[in-house]
């Protein structure tokens, strides 16, 4: 009697990554809630805000994610944009007024047809500026501190003060302290040591509704908002705090 070897094969359907948008922290919540088209799922927590889908199909579709603390999330799933070997998806959390912080929140939220997109970034609140950049190898050199900078899979606008307008960027490797490598190559020109900063994502609705929120750390609030309506990217500089309620 000959002892037979069983092979187990399992896919990566999906990795999903949580993360707060205001702070860019992981959001570690083994009872977040997640909606697949209408049927509720129960991916399988990794840890840092990691979850995963093993031998569940690759199908299209509308997910929505819910977590104490945070507005409801909704976000397309299209495999034929995400990566095939490791397909995954950013879920970029915004507080609700409920925080676990205490932390106020001030908030630019209404409605507007046609809106498709919203972000914003600080320019006043820079994490580094570029110093150089290689096209052909989408390698972008900047101006590092004496930290050790943590770049990876992370969402970022290249700021340009001339034109108080920013190209978003996002970084897929970190080959050095210094050294970058950008998923799309930058198609904007820039000067060298121009700001690069952190990009915080609002949330948008089929019907026009938006909502986007930016902590209250009692420093200045004035944002770069960059939305997109029909097609057309538009650009909005606010200040959450002498604004008052703010709307595009």
């Amino acid at each position: 009697m000959t002892k037979q070897e069983g092979v187990i094969q399992c896919t990566l359907d999906l990795l999903i990554r949580l993360q707060d948008t205001t702070t860019g922290l992981p959001v570690d919540d083994r009872s977040a809630k997640f909606i697949f088209n209408g049927e509720e799922f129960r991916p399988t927590a990794r840890g840092f805000g990691n979850f995963i889908l093993i031998n569940h199909g690759r199908v299209n579709g509308t997910m929505q994610v819910k977590v104490y603390g945070y507005e409801p999330y909704r976000v397309e799933v299209n495999y034929e944009a995400l990566d095939e070997r490791l397909p995954a998806v950013d879920v970029f959390l915004i507080p609700s007024e409920n925080t676990r912080s205490g932390q106020e929140m001030l908030s630019l939220s209404g409605t507007l047809k046609g809106i498709s997109s919203l972000e914003c970034i600080h320019p006043g609140r820079p994490i580094s500026g570029i110093r150089e950049f290689e096209p052909k190898k989408k390698v972008m050199t900047i101006y590092a501190p004496n930290r050790r900078m943590n770049m990876i899979h992370s969402y970022y606008g290249l700021y340009h003060s001339e034109e108080d307008t920013y190209e978003s960027i996002e970084i897929v490797e970190q080959i050095e302290n210094n050294k970058v490598r950008l998923r799309e190559p930058l198609h904007d020109e820039f000067t060298v040591n121009a700001p690069i900063c952190r990009r915080i994502f609002g949330q948008v609705y089929p019907d026009g509704r938006y909502i986007l929120k930016v902590r209250d750390d009692g420093k200045r609030q004035k944002y770069l908002v960059k939305y997109v309506v029909e097609g057309e990217t538009r650009y909005k500089s606010v200040d959450f705090r002498e604004d008052g309620e703010v709307t595009l």
